[in-house]
């Protein structure tokens, strides 16, 4: 099989949409292989998946993709830049996977091959144009579009790299070039609303607006937008872990708190002060936002405080060194050879990793911490 195509995920939950993706891909390539790695437990967006692993997982199977991998925690909980360095990387080191297949606002590669290339090798014009937004007060994202378009001369690239795929779009190219990566970028255009707030907005949902739906009790929308039912299933609701958030945030020291990824500026110090006076992650959240600060941001560290995944921990591991097996479609058995020669260990089943590796362990705990939430008992990696 010469087209192997690799999809970076979530799928918190696998809608109609990103079968239309699948679609896309058979329509240019038919004979392709579809090998998805999708996140674990918690989300780039620095929340816990509502749905569990296992669940989105079965999903994607019988909507067409052939291999279900999942992206190791530290990876998955990582700004866009660094999601997507782990999840190509493990890409890179897996050997087989031909493309790489991501949604994009916009169709232009060359375009965003531009914009990907000047972040990986900045001039000095657009580092110019950073520091001076940047010493504006505006977020580390609208400081680096307006270096962008500083300096491609386009003004109109600010608004090209603010759209959400696009975003991820241009850090998977960034990671191909990093990486020297001989993986062919296979974009496929967004159409449609696919981050509308509201199901009834868009010819294809978005996975927000299914998760608000299902949250808000429409269950009847959230499962046409999917294609299957949500009903008979275990979910983790966004606000489950609010009081083991706010007992670790007390708990830890500042020090500790500083140490966490991204945590600087003294921000450990408005964690310990804001923490001791909210009740709840939404009234955190209230407390810490400023402008330098967006709530996708606080909500990472905030997860990071909880898994105790510090900036030793990101140093001491650059990149995610296994990969687990979470499913794969029974008439595909034959390509599970691929998996065996891969140049990174695939873990079959959860029993045989190694439990002395620290990123294993975070695994563990990840599972742990959803299956609280979701009212389990430990152990739910094992089990799934």
């Amino acid at each position: 099989m010469k087209n192997i195509v690799g999809i970076i995920c979530e799928y918190d939950p696998f809608h109609r949409g990103h079968a239309r993706q699948f679609s896309l891909i058979r329509a240019q390539l038919p004979d392709a292989l579809i090998v998805c790695l999708m996140s674990g437990c918690f989300t780039q967006r620095g929340m816990p998946a509502l749905f569990s692993p296992a669940f989105r997982a079965k999903a994607a199977l019988e909507a067409g993709a052939d291999i279900v991998l999942e992206l190791p925690t530290i990876a998955a909980v990582r700004d866009a830049e660094n999601f997507a360095l782990g999840g190509v990387g493990i890409f890179n080191r897996l050997g087989f996977i031909s493309q790489l297949s991501f949604g994009t606002e916009n169709p232009d590669l060359s375009l965003l091959g531009q914009i990907a290339h000047l972040l990986e090798h900045p001039d000095a014009v657009f580092q110019t144009a950073l520091q001076q937004s940047l010493a504006q007060g505006k977020p580390f994202a609208a400081a680096q579009a307006d270096g962008v378009a500083a300096a491609l001369g386009q003004a109109d690239t600010a608004a090209v790299v603010s759209k959400p795929n696009n975003i991820l779009a241009i850090c998977y190219l960034r990671a191909l070039d990093r990486l020297q990566s001989s993986i062919l970028p296979l974009p496929v255009k967004r159409d449609g609303s696919y981050h509308s707030a509201s199901l009834s907005d868009a010819v294809y949902p978005s996975a927000s607006a299914v998760r608000s739906a299902y949250l808000t009790g429409d269950l009847k929308a959230a499962e046409s937008a999917c294609g299957y039912a949500l009903s008979d299933t275990d979910v983790h609701r966004p606000d489950a872990l609010d009081a083991v958030l706010l007992n670790t945030l007390r708990s830890l020291p500042a020090d500790a708190l500083k140490s966490l990824p991204d945590c600087s500026e003294g921000l450990e110090n408005r964690l310990k002060q804001s923490a001791a006076q909210a009740t709840n992650q939404t009234e955190l959240l209230s407390l810490l936002k400023t402008r330098r600060y967006t709530h996708t941001r606080l909500n990472r560290l905030l997860i990071h405080a909880m898994l105790g995944l510090n900036a030793d921990l990101l140093r001491a591991y650059p990149q995610p060194p296994y990969v687990r097996l979470l499913g794969f479609r029974k008439e595909r058995e034959p390509a599970l050879a691929l998996l065996r020669n891969a140049q990174i260990p695939v873990i079959a089943k959860a029993s045989e990793g190694d439990k002395a590796n620290p990123l294993y362990q975070l695994d563990e705990r990840a599972y742990d911490l959803w299956a609280l939430g979701a009212k389990l008992p430990a152990g739910l990696m094992y089990r799934q």
